[in-house]
């Protein structure tokens, strides 16, 4: 079987270590946390952002205002968003709140260097 794949911000990489943090990584909705890198599904591809490029983690709040027969209504999602090199370089969109926050949490523990949250310039 061939090894696995995954899209990092230097290219692909096919490291045996990277697949086994993988199969390890503790699962947050859509986001696996592991010992060397946050990982995400994006189409077709895995994304792993190893936490020595990740600068900087935070959640943005989409707010999204519905119109339904009945009325308007207010639907709130999650984005955890990586930014390596200065720029925004992925994220992960999800309803579920606490997965995000808890997400968020699991990375400022395994990469006390990486920015979390809101950062004043």
């Amino acid at each position: 079987m061939a090894e696995k794949k995954f899209a990092s911000p230097s290219g692909a990489v096919t490291d045996s270590a990277v697949a086994a943090d993988f199969e390890r990584a503790e699962r947050f909705d859509k986001v696996l946390v592991g010992e060397k890198g946050v990982y995400y599904r994006d189409g077709f591809k895995t994304k792993y952002v190893p936490y020595d490029l990740l600068e900087r983690a935070f959640i943005r709040v989409q707010e999204v205002n519905g119109r339904m027969c009945c009325g308007k209504a207010v639907f709130h999602y999650f984005r955890l968003v990586f930014v390596v090199g200065g720029k925004e370089w992925g994220d992960v969109i999800s309803e579920d709140e606490k997965a995000t926050d808890d997400a968020l949490a699991a990375i400022a523990k395994r990469s006390p260097a990486t920015a979390i949250g809101f950062v004043k310039a």
